[in-house]
Formats: C-alpha cells, structure tokens, sequence
C-alpha cells in the first residue's frame, strides 16, 4: 500500500508538515516494501493559488491510498475525495514515529509518538468595547457584546484546544502475540 506524508525535509526523521498543498515535500511509502520516495513540493509551495489541488492530483499520479498531514483545504478535499484518496488531518509528530506507529513497532504509548488533535471550541470574555461570546477554534474569536460602544470586542476565550493521545493505529493485524512486526524503511533515489 502506497501512503503519502507531508514533511518538512526529505527524510524519515523530519517533522510532519502541518499544510498539505505547501508543504516542503511528500514522503511516498511503500508499506510493504519500505521503500520511500521523497517529492519536492517547491511548486505548490510557489503557486499563487490552487497549491491544495495540484497536490492532491500529484498524489492521485502516484497512487496513493492515504494522506497523513496536518490540514486539507475544501478544494484540495473535493479532488482527494474524488480520486478515493483516504486522508488523516491533525497529524503531528515525526514522519518515523508516524511509521512505527501504522506499522505497530510501538508496543505501548508514548507521548512523544504524533498527536491527533481534535478541533476545540472556546468561549470566552470579548476584549474591546462590551462583553462578547467568544466564537472560534482555540478560545478565539470575535465578540458579539453586550456592553457600552459597539461591542465587537475580539475575545479571548476561556475554552482551551483540546489535544489527546490516539490509540496506536495497526497498518496490519500481529503475526502472534508474542511477536513484534519490524519494518525498515529507507528512502530512495
């Protein structure tokens, strides 16, 4: 099976890239084989507009099946959608831990391991002129206010982002149960 992760540098020990259309590069990986094969992005990350798409249609040409990364935009997710290209947002983390993980080298959690970040919404007190309900991701947002002047206040919630540590997800099932699945992965020219 052919995945794609977005990252910063073109290696396994690199950070995984939170934009999908801009990232630096894509890791290709052949899960079976551990082969990896690294794609230079300078071209979405120099497009004036259509970055998400024109990836997305990369990943397509190369057969991919899934796509790790931080965000898709709508456009990008209309052109993955129709090419049956699973993709999995919020992902953080390094591309290796990333591996270990859908390849189930991790036996048991680890904090350091990537983090999928559910989205969080926050209320809070609006700043400026009147009381405000905070609206928006992280505590963020504007106010709607209830108080002298205009009340468009920006607030600063009081809600929080919300991270928790996902269950390890098994790219295959164990060969036994006091076996460990090893995969090697190394990149290619």
């Amino acid at each position: 099976m052919l995945i794609a992760v977005t990252a910063n540098e073109a290696n396994l020990q690199a950070e995984i890239d939170p934009r999908f259309g801009r990232a630096a590069c894509f890791l290709i990986i052949d899960t079976e084989t551990g082969e990896v094969r690294a794609h230079d992005n300078s071209s979405g990350i120099e497009a004036a507009n259509g970055a998400g798409t024109g990836a997305a249609q990369t990943l397509s040409e190369y057969g991919v099946s899934d796509l790790y990364t931080g965000r898709v935009g709508p456009k990008a997710a209309a052109v993955l959608d129709q090419a049956q290209i699973r993709y999995h947002e919020n992902i953080s983390g390094t591309v290796q831990a990333l591996l270990d993980r859908l390849t189930g080298t991790v036996s048991q959690p680890n904090l350091n391991q990537p983090q999928i970040n559910p989205p969080a919404y926050g209320q809070g007190m609006g700043r400026g002129m009147g009381q405000g309900a905070g609206r928006g991701g992280c505590g963020t947002g504007r106010g709607q206010g209830r108080g002298l002047g205009r009340g468009q206040g920006m607030g600063r919630g009081r809600g929080g982002c919300g991270t928790y540590q996902a269950e390890p997800v098994t790219a295959q099932p164990p060969q036994a149960a006091t076996s460990k699945v090893t995969t090697k992965f190394h990149l290619v020219d």
